[in-house]
């Protein structure tokens, strides 16, 4: 797991609530930096005219400078702040740009295992080739053919790599690029039993060092997305084997990531 005295950049505290976290951010060993609350344009100026974080963690209702951090630091982390815990509310929070969410009546505890996880992944990510958090189309296959990817489905699920977006019936599905990732390389496999260990080395890549716990994470983030409706799980676990994208032949598993 990542050392938070190996970052070289502080983590970014806006908002009350998030400037709270910065006693225990500091004694875990991060260095924070506190903007306590700004208008939207001295705000706009400030991220303007400094390097980026290593992450930045917003107070709830900062939904708002998610747009600004984007078009001046592109990819960093992201964890905007939710007074209550509900699969609206993730929704919300994850459709304004956020790569996660903490919850602020939870403690610190989860909000710092979520913002290790985030950094390790990004830890050994490329310089020169960035994952990219705006936009899921660049995960399209890479092929010499020019012809567009055709639509991806399993019963109601819908993935339309030309565009990106996702669909559950006629519901729209907002994922992170990661997310997106992870679903893309399931519906190509789908009905396909895939280890653990292969999503690691596919979706995250050789270079990254994250351990298979983190699929666990984000299959969990997956299935609470496309169940946010009521309908039924696709992604299923096939004890001491990985997981499988299948419409369910079976009664639900009991085992849970």
């Amino acid at each position: 797991m990542i050392q938070a005295a190996a970052l070289a950049c502080p983590i970014l505290l806006v908002g009350p609530e998030a400037t709270a976290l910065g006693p225990r951010l500091d004694l875990t060993g991060y260095s924070s930096l506190v903007v306590d609350d700004v208008g939207v344009t001295p705000f706009v100026e400030w991220v303007a005219d400094r390097d980026p974080p290593a992450a930045v963690i917003l107070s709830p209702h900062y939904a708002d400078r998610i747009p600004d951090l984007r078009r001046c630091w592109g990819s960093v982390v992201v964890l905007l702040g939710l007074d209550r815990d509900g699969m609206l509310e993730r929704a919300r929070c994850l459709a304004s740009g956020a790569d996660d969410f903490w919850l602020t009546t939870s403690g610190p505890s989860e909000l710092l295992t979520r913002l290790r996880l985030h950094l390790e992944m990004g830890r050994r990510r490329s310089p020169v080739a960035p994952l990219p958090t705006a936009d899921p189309r660049a995960f399209a296959p890479r092929t010499r053919d020019p012809a567009p990817e055709a639509d991806l489905r399993l019963a109601d699920l819908r993935l339309e790599p030309t565009s990106g977006t996702v669909w559950r019936g006629s519901r729209s599905i907002g994922l992170t690029a990661r997310e997106y990732q992870l679903l893309l390389f399931f519906l190509r496999h789908s009905g396909e039993v895939i280890s653990r260990d292969k999503i690691l080395k596919m979706v995250w890549g050789p270079s990254e060092s994250c351990g298979s716990n983190v699929i666990d994470v984000y299959v969990r983030y997956l299935r609470q997305k496309l169940e946010a409706g009521g309908e039924r799980r696709l992604l299923q676990t096939v004890r001491g084997q990985g997981y499988v994208l299948a419409e369910p032949l079976l009664p639900p598993q009991s085992e849970e990531p």
